[in-house]
């Protein structure tokens, strides 16, 4: 009579031990598609409300004043523009020109006209305006020195032909060279948005909980 001897699976349980290792993988995995795919649609509405507000602010419209303030704070319903503490997000509002023999001359007075300064032939800041919560973030092209306290945001005369603190960064700069070259005369209106976003962080996973846009007009 033949015996007939069942042995158990050698590669039992082996697809269990598989999985679980597997899970330290597609669990992060999963999460960041999560936090990185809500970033980007954040990124996208921003990126809308930029050139909305970039627009504006190019036509002349003043964002010290409260009805302006009211319209960007309603466009950008959902990324919290109150003031500090509260707020959650940030516009800066910029505008750029090229410093001429003109302003080194306004910079330089009383010496006689004709004296060269610091910042000719530079990109130069005339003013910048927050709005917002500031801590969340700063320009990503520079912040000038300031003529007064706020809401007084334009940049002095002197400070505008001398200071240096006042050109505008490497990479505004980098922006208007070539076929895009700021022309002397012309003027360059930015509108920067910064985000919170701590809904959307993990820890030692998806980096800074920041989210940025920007228009240029």
């Amino acid at each position: 009579m033949k015996r007939q001897t069942n042995l158990a699976d050698p590669r039992s349980g082996v697809a269990i031990i598989e999985f679980t290792l597997s899970l330290f993988v597609l669990v992060p995995l999963l999460l960041g598609i999560f936090v990185y795919g809500f970033r980007l649609v954040d990124a996208v509405e921003m990126d809308q409300i930029t050139r909305d507000v970039g627009r504006m602010y190019s036509r002349g419209i003043n964002f010290r004043n409260a009805g302006p303030i009211s319209n960007a704070q309603t466009m950008a319903s959902g990324f919290n523009l109150s003031a500090a503490p509260n707020g959650t997000s940030v516009l800066i509002f910029s505008t750029v020109r090229i410093c001429q023999q003109s302003d080194c001359d306004a910079a330089n007075a009383p010496s006689p006209a004709g004296g060269t300064c610091a910042n000719l032939g530079k990109l130069v800041f005339t003013e910048q305006v927050t709005l917002g919560n500031p801590n969340m973030g700063a320009s990503g092209f520079g912040t000038p020195p300031l003529n007064g306290v706020s809401p007084t945001y334009s940049v002095s005369v002197a400070d505008f032909g001398k200071n240096t603190a006042a050109q505008a960064g490497p990479a505004f700069t980098a922006l208007f060279t070539g076929v895009t070259a700021l022309n002397p005369g012309e003027y360059a209106y930015v509108a920067e948005m910064w985000n919170k976003t701590p809904q959307l962080q993990i820890a030692n996973l998806t980096g800074q909980p920041f989210v940025y846009a920007r228009a240029i007009f």
